[in-house]
């Protein structure tokens, strides 16, 4: 009972009054008083379960500005035409029984039982196997036909921004903690890394579009049975292959360093030497590598000629690991010393890309 009272409680009952109604409208049941009912963490807000009617639910209110909030609805649904169009396709993904746009709400069915790549990797379980059958789902997603897409004209990504490279708005600076404003300044201060950039965003712009995710991370595979979903498609869009290649690469390479740094450090509490810190990066490197390999190569076998993109999504994943040190500021007090130094490796692998495409196994290995 403590379980079930806790997770309620991380609902806002307001926000689940209204996801509740929803549901009974669209003839699903309700989750009112349901056992399995819980809130699963996210950016926006959510609630999940089993109705009353026996059918799984997973249902979110996406935040933000209305206006930005049904573009995203807008471009999941056009996920959800296109797979239904081509039924052929092995991309699987949780099918969407119904939305509104007027209460930024959308009623997906529940995969019972699934947990995400994240999870597996925090837990040790995500094998070669199954890093290689991401690397398949992400080809397959990409060979669905993008020529619709590019008919509703471009939404791109937030970041990279080139004009935030220049500076940022009051507005964003004003709602800026500290530690997100020193990285701003780092990012705005450093040259080389500024120039990198801006060419990467002008690759993307130049790059031959496919049907491509653009926020894709390991949190947005659902796996189960050794079946793999894809989730999360608010940013849908005809978009480059390489930012969602280098946003898995990038992810698998953030949770590796993380780990080989907290594992190596004997006193977690003090601060370690430069040779402690390149020494656990190393290692951490070495770690993601195995599983960098077999992702790129389960792509490859769906969209064998995309050997090309090598280095632009390696630049890709440099660009995550700044995201996520952007992304830790946003709730501390000063820029740690381990986030710093693994933004570091991801400005390495931004200005030198091609550097980086061996060391992070992105080869073939004719498996």
């Amino acid at each position: 009972m403590t379980t079930l009272t806790s997770s309620v409680k991380a609902v806002d009952e307001g926000m689940f009054r209204e996801a509740n109604d929803f549901l009974v409208r669209l003839g699903l049941g309700t989750l009112a008083g349901q056992p399995d009912r819980k809130s699963p963490p996210g950016r926006n807000t959510n609630v999940s379960g089993t109705t009353d009617t026996g059918q799984g639910v997973f249902v979110k209110k996406l935040e933000g500005m209305r206006d930005v909030a049904e573009t995203r609805i807008r471009q999941c649904l056009a996920f959800e035409h296109l797979l239904r169009r081509y039924p052929r396709t092995q991309l699987t993904s949780p099918r969407c029984l119904g939305f509104d746009l007027g209460s930024r709400l959308m009623v997906f069915e529940l995969i019972a039982d699934a947990v995400t790549a994240a999870e597996l990797v925090k837990d040790h379980k995500l094998t070669d196997s199954l890093a290689r059958s991401l690397g398949r789902t992400v080809g397959h997603l990409h060979q669905l036909p993008v020529t619709q897409l590019l008919q509703t004209g471009p939404s791109s990504p937030l970041l990279p921004s080139a004009e935030l490279l220049d500076g940022i708005p009051v507005a964003l600076f004003e709602a800026s903690s500290a530690a997100e404003l020193q990285v701003w300044s780092l990012l705005q201060n450093d040259l080389p890394l500024t120039d990198a950039l801006r060419a990467l965003l002008e690759m993307e712009q130049q790059a031959e579009p496919v049907a491509a995710h653009c926020d894709l991370r390991l949190d947005q595979f659902l796996i189960t049975g050794g079946r793999v979903h894809i989730t999360d498609l608010e940013e849908f869009q005809a978009g480059d292959a390489a930012r969602d290649l280098g946003g898995v690469i990038g992810d698998l390479l953030h949770r590796a360093l993380l780990e080989a740094a907290m594992l190596e450090s004997a006193h977690p509490d003090a601060a370690p030497s430069r040779e402690q810190m390149l020494a656990q990066l190393t290692s951490g490197i070495r770690a993601a590598r195995p599983h960098v390999q077999a992702f790129w190569n389960g792509y490859l076998e769906q969209r064998p000629e995309s050997s090309i993109l090598a280095a632009r999504a390696v630049a890709f994943a440099g660009w995550h690991l700044l995201d996520r040190l952007l992304a830790g500021a946003r709730t501390a007090t000063r820029l740690a010393a381990l986030p710093r130094a693994a933004a570091g490796i991801g400005r390495r692998a931004l200005i030198t890309p091609e550097e980086f495409v061996l060391t992070l196994g992105l080869v073939e290995d004719h498996a």
